[in-house]
C-alpha cells in the first residue's frame, strides 16, 4: 500500500469519502500529516520497519486505524482502534529472525 492509498483507506474509514469519491486535498493533507507523526511515532516504538510509499499488506489496516483514531477529531468523527498496535507488535514480533545457534560445553 503507498502513503496516498493509505490516506484514502483512513478517509473511507472515517467515513469521510466512499469507495469511489476522490479525497479533497485539504482533508488528504490533513491525514497525511497525521499519518506521518503515526508512523514517526511506531518508528520509536521499534515498530515501523516499512517505507512511507510500501506499507506491507500484514499492518496496512491496523497502521490505517491508527491514523483513523489519530485524524477523527478534524472530521468530528469518533473512531477507536485499540488493538492496531498490539496488531502491529504481534506482526513485528513474527518477522523471520537470524537463528541463535547454542554452545554446549
Amino acid at each position: 500500500m503507498t502513503r496516498s492509498e493509505a490516506i484514502r483507506q483512513v478517509l473511507e474509514n472515517l467515513r469521510v469519502i466512499d469507495q469511489t469519491a476522490n479525497p479533497d486535498a485539504d482533508d488528504a493533507l490533513a491525514v497525511g500529516k497525521r499519518l506521518d507523526q503515526a508512523r514517526s511515532f511506531l518508528t520509536e516504538k521499534g515498530l515501523c520497519w516499512w517505507d512511507a510509499e510500501s506499507i506491507p499488506d500484514s499492518v496496512a489496516g491496523p497502521f490505517a486505524d491508527i491514523v483513523a483514531e489519530r485524524s477523527c477529531n478534524i472530521f468530528g468523527k469518533t473512531y477507536a482502534a485499540p488493538n492496531a498496535l498490539k496488531e502491529i507488535a504481534a506482526i513485528k514480533s513474527s518477522e523471520a529472525r537470524e537463528a541463535v545457534s547454542a554452545q554446549y560445553f
